[in-house]
């Protein structure tokens, strides 16, 4: 094996390299790009045959578009910054429609068990509550692999009388896994795919 040098000449041993490529891996894992997936491109297929896919910039936030058979349904307009992750507003057809303020989806990585976030908002003449947390890690099996989820129960309430309250099984650098109602139904993850 040919010797390795590092600053100053001196020879890096094999386990002190691994040490250093550990660290600079953490490094990178720990961006918010790289905990939240976010770009033009990333995509994901669920068993219902929804797909959620990254599919443009615009005005500086990333459109986030829900397809059924390749048809966008709807679509969340998304900021990505040091503190986590915005929902600005949503773009209906050609309009965009905006949170005001925008609320809070994801705080800033990493996760950790017990977080909790919140925020409300006005949207479309009503007001929006959004709250958000941290409950558990559980390991969970879905068509696309098996892996170790941090499980978010998240709960929006509306002004004028709407709520919906969802666990979120989420993995760092691969996103949403698993959604799951309180009645026990779930959506899982079949396929994850990044930009090439």
């Amino acid at each position: 094996m040919t010797p390795q040098f590092g600053p100053k000449g001196r020879s890096i041993k094999p386990m002190k390299r691994m040490a250093i490529l550990a660290l600079l891996l953490v490094g990178v894992l720990a961006a918010p790009t790289a905990y939240y997936p976010n770009g033009v491109g990333y995509s994901w297929t669920y068993s219902t045959g929804m797909e959620q896919v990254f599919t443009r910039e615009q005005n500086g936030l990333l459109v986030f578009e829900r397809r059924l058979a390749k048809q966008p349904v709807s679509a969340d307009l998304l900021r990505y910054t040091d503190n986590g992750v915005l929902l600005e507003g949503l773009l209906v057809g050609q309009a965009v429609q905006r949170y005001n303020p925008p609320l809070l989806l994801y705080p800033a990585p990493p996760l950790v068990l017990g977080q909790e976030w919140g925020g409300r908002s006005s949207f479309g003449g009503q007001s929006v509550a959004l709250l958000g947390k941290v409950l558990r890690i559980e390991g969970v099996s879905v068509p696309a692999g098996r892996f170790n989820a941090y499980v978010i129960r998240t709960s929006t309430v509306t002004s004028g009388g709407g709520s919906q309250v969802m666990e979120i099984y989420f993995v760092p650098g691969v996103g949403v896994v698993r959604y799951a109602t309180l009645d026990g139904a779930t959506v899982d993850l079949v396929k994850f795919s990044v930009p090439k």
